[in-house]
């Protein structure tokens, strides 16, 4: 599979993958090896750590601090590939919106390829290049962003409201394409459902 630089959505295989299992994570030890120690610094910082994570074991975090740190190793070893598995789990609204731009950020600033693996489209939707679904571990479809509503690809989410919401707004003809403005698309939308 050839992937330019961008952000790309694995989804489809419902299990959850162990990409990103925990595991032991010592910054600490790798702080000799960079002449910089203040990009480690920088890189927790940018993932909402304080530098009191460098004296911190990865039995005593929280899956999303543990992520979070598994990040800054990534962008500490200026890895050309990121994984991401199910990163946002654990995330509130303002957080995901957080790392939504920062991913955007390191992609486009860095020329860093982003992989997450999620279910969840509310938090790929306005972030990922393309969506690669797989099933039973193997790649079945590659969609483009503008074609996720085309192509039925709402079948390998997790289904929740939005789910239904665009159900709904396919039932009553509300293209995307119809309106200058997604606000404008939301509204009509509303409307229809009052």
């Amino acid at each position: 599979m050839e992937l330019k630089n961008g952000i790309y959505a694995i989804i489809g295989d419902k299990s959850y993958s162990t990409i990103n299992q925990k595991k032991e994570i010592y910054i600490l030890d790798n702080l000799d090896k960079y002449a910089d120690k203040n990009k480690i610094i920088e890189a927790l910082k940018m993932v909402n750590l304080n530098e009191g994570y460098l004296l911190r074991k990865s039995n005593n975090l929280s899956t999303v601090e543990y992520n979070k740190l598994a990040l800054v190793n990534d962008l500490v070893n200026k890895e050309k590939i990121i994984i991401l598995d199910h990163f946002e789990k654990g995330l509130c609204y303002k957080e995901k919106e957080y790392f939504k731009r920062l991913f955007k950020k390191i992609s486009n600033d860095y020329g860093i390829q982003i992989l997450i693996k999620t279910n969840d489209f509310s938090f790929c939707v306005d972030l990922v290049d393309e969506y690669i679904i797989t099933e039973n571990e193997r790649i079945i479809k590659r969609i483009k962003r503008k074609d996720i509503y085309k192509e039925n690809a709402f079948e390998y989410f997790d289904k929740h409201l939005l789910y239904d919401f665009v159900i709904k707004s396919r039932k009553y003809n509300h293209l995307k394409e119809d309106y200058t403005d997604i606000k404008d698309v939301l509204k009509a939308i509303y409307r229809e459902l009052k």
